[in-house]
């Protein structure tokens, strides 16, 4: 049976906060309406849980979520908007400040859907992950394939403040894809097309983003090229200081394209660009490029297209 990301999701909260005898979940209409599109399903019914409808009241909640963990209490924010989390910014980057020596006895959660399915406005379409995991100096996970979902509530099982990312255009999608798993590695995983692995692949193709379907058209579309290509979707945003077993392997490539669908002004993406190029490696990047557009209802298109990626692809290093 086909299962949603939004499902999918809701699972993993359930399953990770009934291992607690004590945990708060909150968020606007996380237990009323349509429960932010069945995410907050039936958390209300998880023992130990204490699911609260909450104010909008960003700034106060934070701070409540950052307190409880302090406590030694588990504890999700569900955000329906990531644009919202604006409002908190201030103690998501000085009372996490102050808390991050070992001070936090549990996790706080603050899991936020980005609004990635245009025409929703101005105010309803903000994607700056990369501001967030920097302003806090904590990694943001992106929930864009099971196995990210996977290995982000992994994490979130320690102390300490977590980001978790989740797209709008996959909530009702089927969590299955076109692309399979091939290895795991502590910031990405490698995928591959299904019953195919590119023992001589050349050519590294890495994505940043919540929402991954337009790497994998990439990678459905040069199968009948004689290019290999690898797929390494970013799982966890943070700064790469070349330390990383994904930075190792990635230096094995002759070519690498590196695509950023974030719409931030900083890029943690241009930190891998650029240390491999340091290193000698021949890098190219896609990212989006600032426009008046963004601040208009609009369909909220990428500035770049799935032919230049693979036009780049097929051609000579």
């Amino acid at each position: 049976m086909n299962i949603s990301f939004t499902q999918y999701v809701n699972k993993k909260i359930r399953d990770q906060f009934s291992n607690y005898k004590d945990s708060v979940i909150f968020g606007q209409n996380i237990v009323a309406g349509s429960r932010i599109s069945g995410l907050g399903s039936q958390l209300e019914n998880v023992n130990g849980v204490r699911a609260i409808n909450s104010i909008n009241s960003e700034n106060s909640l934070m701070g409540f979520g950052l307190g409880l963990a302090l406590s030694g209490i588990p504890t999700l924010f569900l955000m329906k908007q990531h644009d919202f989390a604006l409002l908190g910014i201030d103690q998501l980057t000085n009372t996490t400040n102050v808390l991050r020596n070992g001070r936090f006895l549990a996790p706080f959660i603050v899991l936020m859907v980005v609004v990635d399915s245009g025409y929703e406005g101005p105010q309803a379409s903000l994607s700056s992950l990369d501001e967030f995991a920097s302003l806090a100096r904590v990694p943001v996970h992106y929930l864009s394939t099971k196995e990210s979902i996977d290995m982000a509530f992994r994490k979130a099982e320690s102390p300490g403040l977590h980001f978790l990312a989740l797209s709008q255009k996959n909530m009702k999608k089927s969590i299955d894809k076109t692309v399979t798993l091939i290895a795991e590695y502590d910031k990405a995983i490698l995928y591959g097309k299904a019953n195919e692995i590119n023992e001589e692949a050349k050519i590294a193709l890495i994505f940043y983003g919540v929402e991954i379907s337009f790497a994998e058209d990439i990678i459905d579309n040069i199968g009948i090229s004689e290019k290999k290509c690898d797929l390494f979707v970013i799982t966890q945003l943070t700064k790469e200081d070349g330390s990383s077993n994904l930075f190792s392997k990635v230096l094995q490539y002759e070519k690498i394209i590196i695509i950023d669908i974030g719409k931030s002004e900083i890029h943690f993406s241009s930190e891998l660009a650029w240390l491999l190029k340091e290193n000698g490696k021949n890098v190219h990047k896609f990212q989006r490029r600032s426009s008046n557009k963004w601040s208009e209802v609009t369909s909220d298109e990428l500035e770049f297209g799935m032919d230049e990626v693979i036009s780049l692809i097929k051609r000579s290093p």
